[in-house]
């Protein structure tokens, strides 16, 4: 790029001695006299240092700019940031005015990367008039639009490179134009700013919820709104409650609850099920990735045509399962069309379905949450997001990831791609389209995550195996895995995989390899999601191929004490290794998975990120048990894993995680200190106030 696009020049510097208007960007200055005696002087600057350069302003300020920085945004583009004396009155002017600037270079052929002027100012007599302007406060004016909002009297916890503490920021359309002290922040308040006192709370960059599944929440919610229950007493009052309500002959389905969340520790029985409706089909249901586990009490047995003579299908992995006297226990392991058709919901209306997702966001902006990764959707889960902000209702900006299914030759995964209405990055900084993403295996609350070693005789009783070798389940070979990133990588695309074992990470980081003989992909920024049980081999190599995680810290609080039970402390102790992780230089996100419910703590899978940030700086456990304490991190680590690493894995870095000029303007204001508080109340803290583009999207009454 030529960095004298930054900004229009002056026709004839060389005669530009008397006091006359200067346009640029839009912004009109009066230039004085004794600025032509500094145009006069910038070419035999061109080649000056930046020291000298400073001192021949008319009102020499060596320390405001002792380092200027041009670095490109993946989406070409630019900002320009300083660095040196913050608390220069003319610095908050100049960050502003030059991000307006940068952005008019969007349209360069060839991004910028690391352009430093530091020891000499020699690249474009405009970049030099762009600094001079904004330096030189006495002269210009009206320089500085005001602000659409101001944040003052705060603890800014910016969480750019340095971490560093700021009193105020400000945002003008949609992004911030100044972060800093009180009063520079001051300068932009005008007459219809809105300005939000903080007196002394916290604000943070908005929370990037980096793994989501909000339109299968939306969906489910219409249909039957999520309740977590939680023993086997409260399904079966559950139970009785829907034989009042819900219209016959409608099946009864009992919300998703996992095993490791049952007091019990097991699955309800049919003597229990039928005790609580004993007329009415009842089904229990728990699925997870390729394995499937129902419970039928008598009435669904019946209404399925299911009996002990019924025959397993022949060549699937269909089990009916039957006590010694060759009774049914009612227990049906991937039962298929045995009792899909029972089980079908009626068609969801469109309007509903959007309806029921904007609520979906709405939770999520209550407790801070501004950007979201779809984790695995598809074109009309794409253009249901791009129907909300065509609406103007969107309130959380979306990265969708498009599901890759299963495809076993080169040509079928490039067909597949060919075919999709869209390419890698399309869109715009509230709608985005994300990666592709396969499921390697399935998932350890299910004893079906592939493990390098066996689980054991403890888990097998407590998932229902009886093979002492069992390792879990895997569902590509690694041909097939090669073949899909081989194909997406070509095509432009990134990716990222459901892979939960450490025998899976093994697999897919061994076909990742392969492919990087061929071309590099370390900046492919290729994520695992899950990887549960991190070792320093795997740990070395995703670090080495440039591998980001995605993982989910909340497991471990809400499973932790029964998955203790069933693998062994040992084995837990490394589960959803952060310190291993983030200590190996591999970009760790910390999320939720949330696929279920509305309540941020309540939820099958609780998406409130200050529990996830609890957990990972305590390695705590719901009963309070530590185990694993040398997986703890720092309360920075933990937030920078929810805001800046998080927008890393999405190429979002340059855009958004912190609170930078020039950055998109998400922020949350916190009821509590994230860095000081007690680290017991981390979990607590509550979204005061969140802002999306600087637009107040939740605002808490009491606040």
């Amino acid at each position: 790029m030529n960095p004298a696009r930054l900004a229009p020049q002056p026709q004839n510097t060389d005669q530009f001695t008397g006091a006359q208007e200067f346009k640029v960007q839009g912004f009109k200055f009066k230039v004085a006299a004794a600025a032509g005696k500094f145009f006069q002087k910038s070419k035999s600057l061109w080649d000056g240092g930046a020291e000298m350069w400073a001192r021949s302003l008319p009102n020499p300020c060596p320390s405001a700019l002792s380092v200027v920085r041009i670095s490109s945004k993946i989406t070409s583009q630019h900002s320009i940031q300083t660095e040196g004396n913050k608390e220069n009155k003319n610095s908050v002017a100049f960050v502003s005015f030059c991000e307006a600037n940068a952005r008019s270079a969007a349209n360069s052929p060839a991004p910028v990367a690391g352009l430093l002027l530091k020891d000499n100012v020699r690249r474009s007599l405009a970049v030099t008039l762009c600094l001079w302007l904004a330096v030189v406060g006495s002269s210009v004016q009206g320089a500085e639009p005001p602000a659409d909002l101001a944040v003052i009297n705060a603890k800014v916890v910016t969480v750019d490179s340095r971490f560093s503490i700021a009193e105020a920021a400000a945002i003008r359309d949609g992004r911030f134009v100044a972060v800093g002290a009180n009063a520079e922040v001051k300068k932009l308040v005008g007459d219809r700013t809105r300005v939000i006192d903080a007196h002394g709370k916290t604000v943070i960059p908005g929370l990037i919820e980096s793994h989501v599944h909000a339109i299968g929440v939306a969906r489910g919610e219409v249909v039957q709104p999520f309740i977590q229950l939680s023993s086997i007493a409260e399904i079966q009052q559950w139970v009785r409650e829907q034989v009042r309500t819900l219209p016959e002959p409608d099946w009864i389905q009992i919300p998703r609850i996992d095993l490791t969340r049952l007091r019990e520790g097991r699955l309800p029985t049919r003597a229990e099920l039928d005790a609580a409706a004993p007329e009415r089909p009842v089904v229990f249901n728990w699925q997870y990735a390729s394995r499937q586990i129902q419970v039928l009490n008598t009435a669904a047995l019946r209404a399925a045509k299911i009996t002990r003579d019924t025959i397993e299908p022949v060549g699937g992995n269909t089990k009916i399962l039957k006590d010694a006297s060759g009774e049914l226990t009612g227990v049906l392991e991937n039962p298929g069309g045995s009792t899909a058709k029972f089980r079908q919901t009626r068609p969801i209306p469109d309007q509903a379905f959007l309806t029921a997702l904007k609520q979906v966001h709405r939770s999520y902006n209550r407790i801070g949450i501004t950007s979201v990764f779809e984790r695995n959707s598809n074109a009309e889960g794409y253009r249901a997001y791009e129907k909300l902000k065509a609406a103007g209702e969107l309130t959380v900006r979306a990265t969708v990831t498009i599901g890759y299914g299963s495809r076993n030759t080169l040509e079928e995964a490039e067909k597949f791609i060919q075919g999709l209405p869209f390419r890698f990055g399309d869109g715009d900084d509230w709608v985005r389209v994300g990666p592709l993403k396969i499921a390697v295996d399935g998932g350890i609350l299910y004893g079906t995550a592939y493990m390098r070693e066996p689980y054991g005789p403890k888990a097998n009783e407590f998932y229902g195996f009886t093979d002492p070798s069992h390792r879990g389940t895997v569902n590509h070979t690694p041909e097939r895995i090669e073949n899909m990133m081989r194909a997406a990588f070509r095509a432009g695309w990134q990716m990222c995989s459901h892979v939960t074992g450490d025998a899976g990470v093994d697999r897919v980081l061994e076909a990742l390899d392969r492919v990087n003989r061929d071309f590099p992909v370390k900046d492919r920024r290729y994520t695992l999601i899950h990887a549960y049980f991190p070792n320093p081999s795997a740990v070395r190599r995703a670090a080495e191929l440039g591998v980001c995680v995605d993982t989910q810290p909340d497991w471990f609080y809400k499973d932790g004490d029964a998955l203790a039970k069933a693998l062994g402390e040992d084995r837990l102790k490394s589960f959803i290794g952060l310190a291993d992780w983030v200590n190996g230089s591999v970009k760790t996100a910390i999320n939720s998975d949330h696929m279920h419910g509305l309540d941020p703590n309540k939820s099958l899978n609780p998406f409130n990120p200050f529990l996830a940030m609890y957990v990972a700086v305590t390695r705590r456990m719901e009963s309070g048990r530590v185990v694993g304490p040398e997986q703890r991190v720092s309360r920075e680590q933990a937030l920078r894993m929810a805001t800046i690493d998080a927008a890393y894995l999405g190429f979002d870095e340059k855009r958004k995680g912190s609170i930078e000029v020039g950055k998109l303007g998400d922020l949350a204001m916190l009821s509590d200190d994230l860095l000081t508080c007690d680290p017991d109340r981390i979990k607590d803290i509550q979204a005061l106030l969140t802002v999306v583009g600087g637009r107040i999207v939740h605002e808490a009454a009491s606040r």
